[in-house]
């Protein structure tokens, strides 16, 4: 192989590591490419901040469960610097009541207790979780919670109802979303337990 070879060997060598590092950079940046829309229309809001903290769960998932109380007390900790963001996503294949949990609590939402409902659901999640119909458990829910219970109950069913929660499941298939709960801090998709770091550097 005479220099010339060589040569024309090495640069075209070069050329194809130089794409492949340039492509799997842009694979990379993608990955971190916040997703502007992602809370939506912003129906279910706490707090007020310019950090956007928004979460897909479902009422039914043990781990949406499991991060209840370390949630609450990050919002309470960084009160003032976040807006937090609730959406649906009820995996309906594996949990039979995450479709009717998320309607009884777009019902409550609409007398002006949707996290009133939302506490409550995942507070009491074992009682009603494998119920065959826990219908009349949540309406009774939305008479201990002040609401009234004959509304609750015809808008529980209602296709506006049912039309919000097919909207945010849409957005969490569109987003490829695998599970719950997903957060994403600012559009970008983080892991519970970065979620705190992250708000801290966004807050520098």
């Amino acid at each position: 192989m005479n220099s010339k070879t060589i040569m024309i060997f090495v640069a075209v060598t070069l050329g194809i590591l130089l794409g492949v590092g340039a492509l799997l950079t842009q694979f990379s940046t993608s990955a971190e490419k916040p997703i502007a829309d992602i809370a939506g229309s912003s129906l279910h809001v706490q707090g007020i901040g310019s950090i956007e903290l928004v979460e897909f769960s479902d009422f039914q998932c043990p781990a949406c469960f499991s991060v209840q109380a370390p949630l609450k007390e990050l919002l309470a900790k960084y009160q003032g610097k976040v807006k937090f963001v609730y959406r649906h996503f009820p995996l309906t294949q594996i949990h039979k009541n995450a479709q009717i949990s998320a309607q009884a609590a777009e019902a409550a939402g609409i007398q002006g207790k949707f996290f009133e409902m939302h506490d409550k659901l995942f507070e009491t999640q074992v009682s009603w979780a494998e119920l065959a119909d826990p219908k009349e458990t949540f309406a009774k829910y939305s008479e201990d919670l002040g609401m009234d219970k004959d509304k609750f109950v015809v808008d529980m069913e209602s296709q506006a109802v049912k039309d919000i929660v097919a909207k945010d499941s849409l957005a969490a298939n569109q987003n490829r979303i695998g599970g719950t709960p997903t957060f994403y801090v600012n559009g970008v998709a983080t892991d519970f337990p970065k979620i705190e770091a992250k708000i801290v550097e966004l807050s520098k």
